[in-house]
């Protein structure tokens, strides 16, 4: 892999006490002659000059995220036009799509410049809400009802032809990579990160029937609301609202991201440890 001479760096907000970390990340980078440059709102947070986040993935072979998933998904969608690889370093709870934790940051350092890594293409999906606004998600799009009583019911199409009428809480509209998070928590399965799929998962539907539906890259989908009020969530990070008469389409992008990890990391050993498989 290419070797790594500029890192750009993106902190999870409002946690003014990663600062420590950063400077320690700054440190080891520096001392093995690794430039290191901050987004100017993280830079704002600790008190530390930064540039804007434009200019630093112009400027950086790669961005780092100090954070968890949420802020490893933030960067990639500010980023994608870009085409960087990203790393994530996990400061939180489970970690997912991060590649280490903070006690690894000096032993990948020497890795990044040795180009001893690798990279990972993870889909995402593309959405056009009315045939013009452009929406892109990392995990998912989530058509949720807007009022907290009731249901709301959606038509989906596959290809133009209408497949279902979900009566539910809500719709999962999912990348692989966004399996582990809301949609294995709403009953979806859980699928490779790097397939190829787009993942449909009702929440709390009012017939047992509507179950999880896995689809190929291939399809393009439509989405409508029916005597229905809702929104649009994307990645858990944007509220979109979404009325009857609109639509929502949802294809896979011709974007995506390149997430960077560890020769050695065993995806499935994560999944063992995270959710105590065999314990």
């Amino acid at each position: 892999m290419t070797k790594v001479s500029k890192i750009g760096i993106s902190l999870r907000p409002s946690t003014p006490q990663l600062s420590g970390l950063y400077f320690h990340l700054k440190e080891i980078a520096e001392n093995n002659d690794v430039e290191v440059n901050i987004d100017s709102i993280s830079a704002q947070m600790i008190g530390v000059y930064g540039i804007d986040f434009n200019s630093l993935c112009k400027w950086c072979d790669i961005l780092v995220t100090l954070g968890g998933d949420g802020t490893l998904i933030s960067t990639v969608r500010r980023s994608f036009f870009y085409s960087k690889p990203i790393l994530g370093i996990n400061t939180g709870r489970l970690g997912f799509l991060t590649a280490i934790s903070k006690d690894e940051i000096e032993s990948f350092i020497i890795k990044l410049k040795n180009g001893d890594y690798i990279t990972q293409s993870q889909i995402l999906l593309e959405g056009e809400l009315n045939g013009d606004k452009k929406l892109y998600c990392a995990n998912e799009f989530l058509i949720s009802k807007r009022d907290i009583s009731g249901m709301i019911k959606i038509i989906a199409k596959i290809n133009g032809k209408h497949f279902n009428t979900y009566f539910s809480d809500g719709l999962i509209i999912g990348t692989p990579a966004g399996s582990t998070a809301h949609n294995v928590s709403a009953g979806g399965s859980i699928v490779y990160p790097y397939n190829k799929n787009i993942l449909l998962t009702p929440i709390c539907p009012h017939s047992l029937t509507q179950r999880p539906l896995v689809l190929s890259d291939e399809f393009t989908l439509d989405f409508e609301l029916q005597d229905s009020k809702g929104n649009i969530v994307i990645d858990g990070q944007e509220i979109l609202p979404f009325n009857e008469n609109d639509r929502l389409r949802v294809f896979v992008s011709p974007y995506s991201a390149s997430l960077i990890y560890d020769r050695d990391r065993d995806y499935f050993g994560i999944l063992r440890e995270k959710f105590n498989w065999g314990v």
